[in-house]
């Protein structure tokens, strides 16, 4: 099971917003957009913590406004069934709702936080249950009561959360949200059910043959021994007894006995602990530099993908932070296969090495503005062939630089890496820092892949201007001529037309540089490193003029 949708409304920097995550969904966008006011929002409804009124301040509200609701609701991809009382029921998905209350209510005073947290079906609206049990054949005419989520319903879909600060401590097998706790689930159950007997030497020397489980029990037992102090046992026997009189028993009178145990019989693995030894000194895995923990808890993703597990929904706040680049496109490959072997990925990043160019729809775009909030633009499904997709895929196979336009504000799309190189330098010679004002120069790799650039932009709303050279010459030959034709048609066909401009006939004539490969990004270099802003030619400075008036969506 995953999240198929996620609406959000009056949450932090959220007034309202809807999106539908793929199974690998990236989200990306400036800083404070609310990239992670969503993953937190998401966090609140299936994470580690219960929800609660604590779970919420007036800070949470949108602009502090607690007149209107925090409304958080999650949709899964299969329903939830379920019998309260007899009746059937199949559960879309949960909601959580935080409101504060306008006036005086009982002994809560106005402003107080009251939270829900309730089932409802695929319309959004809350599931009702009958407050008695059916009975065959009676026409039911008592109350109704809204069905809430309990732990069982909430654990159909188990969700990991791994926060910026990659800590152990909140992965380690006592912690039943964290991914070891679900590798080591599987582990117990065959450990408990595991009839295969093994030699155990008793305290009087003999050998006995044992289920691992208990050879296990019994060997513990002989070592806890050791650790029975007489104020440990005195321990014991004081709660004990104040349990009894706290119960109004006598001594002896329905006796109670208390006792410690240094791991839980039910779930043995749990109580293990992870240590490093590094330089010959052990450490416990949550007392390490930042930078190891972060690669112990990307390895335990690892060894989660090579298991196979499925079945998860994991959310992760900056992958790239404490990896080389090296090390973050291994885990963006390790993410990728999770998300494709049934688990559900969750990202915020500012890397471009966790999107992909000829995967637009696994990228939400992080939005916000002052009147709307934080909002998500998304690419449904771009119409870019098999064959495409597979040569964009080859294209940042190996070079993730063209991927930074899915993080831009504005993006220009040009053929080749000349074009590149003098466009920066022409917008320097304007003045216009375009580090600053999060323009992406993209070289696409020749015109014939320009359209499918025009395509991802379009369909994640940035907003973009496309160079191109025409590339119709006097003395070129009408048959090549023609091909050039068809593909300026077709880059025509799938640009607005405000946003393309032709080169006649191409950027080398237009701008005085030679043809010659070898030379013309030298030659450009040279052109454009001392160039003024008066000697920008119009053909460059119109578009980019253009690009600087298209507003943000």
């Amino acid at each position: 099971m995953r999240i198929a949708r996620v609406h959000i409304e009056h949450f932090r920097s959220i007034k309202e917003t809807t999106f539908i995550p793929s199974s690998y969904c990236v989200l990306v966008g400036e800083n404070n957009t609310g990239k992670s006011n969503v993953l937190r929002a998401i966090n609140l409804v299936l994470g580690e913590a219960w929800p609660s009124e604590r779970s919420f301040s007036e800070e949470d509200f949108f602009s502090q406004d607690t007149s209107k609701d925090i409304v958080i609701q999650v949709y899964f991809d299969k329903e939830i069934q379920d019998q309260p009382n007899g009746y059937q029921v199949g559960i879309a998905g949960f909601e959580l709702r935080c409101k504060a209350y306008k006036k005086l209510v009982g002994k809560k005073p106005a402003g107080t936080l009251k939270v829900d947290y309730v089932c409802i079906n695929s319309n959004g609206k809350g599931i009702v249950y009958p407050a008695t049990r059916l009975k065959k054949g009676e026409k039911y005419e008592g109350q109704w009561l809204p069905l809430r989520v309990s732990n069982d319903r909430r654990e159909e879909i188990p969700f990991i959360y791994v926060g910026v600060l990659r800590e152990y401590d909140r992965q380690n097998p006592g912690n039943r949200w964290s991914i070891l706790r679900k590798i080591f689930n599987e582990v117990n159950t065959d450990f408990l059910n595991d009839k295969t007997r093994v030699d155990v030497t008793l305290a009087d020397g003999a050998m006995q043959k044992l289920t691992r489980k208990d050879a296990f029990e019994r060997t513990v037992k002989d070592a806890y021994k050791y650790l029975r102090t007489d104020m440990f046992v005195d321990i014991e026997k004081r709660l004990a007894a104040n349990a009894m009189d706290q119960m109004g028993l006598d001594p002896g009178e329905g006796k109670i006995t208390l006792h410690f145990e240094s791991h839980d019989p039910t779930h043995v693995f749990k109580s293990l602990q992870l240590y490093v030894d590094q330089m010959g000194i052990t450490s416990p895995a949550g007392e390490v530099g930042a930078g190891l923990q972060s690669a112990i808890v990307v390895g335990i993703f690892r060894t989660y993908e090579e298991l196979k597990k499925e079945g998860a929904v994991f959310a992760v706040e900056e992958p790239e932070v404490f990896l080389h680049p090296q090390k973050a496109r291994y885990f963006e490959a390790v993410l990728r296969r999770l998300s494709e072997n049934g688990n559900q990925v969750f990202l915020t990043t500012h890397s471009p090495i966790f999107v992909r160019i000829d995967q637009p729809e696994t990228v939400a775009k992080v939005h916000r503005t002052k009147d709307r909030g934080t909002w998500i633009s998304q690419a449904t499904k771009v119409e870019i062939a098999e064959n495409d997709r597979k040569a964009l895929r080859l294209m940042t196979e190996f070079d993730a630089q063209r991927n930074e336009l899915f993080f831009a504000s504005k993006v220009m799309l040009v053929e080749g890496i000349t074009e590149k190189i003098a466009l920066s330098l022409v917008f320097r010679a304007l003045g216009i820092d375009i580090n600053q004002s999060g323009i992406s120069i993209v070289e696409c790799g020749g015109k014939t892949k320009l359209p499918l650039f025009v395509l991802v932009v379009k369909a994640l709303g940035i907003p973009y201007i496309v160079l191109a050279d025409e590339d119709t010459h006097k003395d070129r030959p009408e048959k090549e001529n023609n091909k050039h034709k068809q593909w300026n048609e077709a880059l025509q066909n799938v640009a607005d037309a405000d946003r393309l401009f032709f080169l006649k006939p191409d950027f080398e004539s237009e701008v005085g540089l030679p043809h010659d490969e070898s030379e013309k990004v030298s030659q450009a270099l040279i052109r454009f490193q001392s160039m003024k802003a008066a000697e920008v030619p119009d053909c460059l400075k119109n578009p980019i003029n253009r690009l600087l008036e298209i507003d943000k969506r």
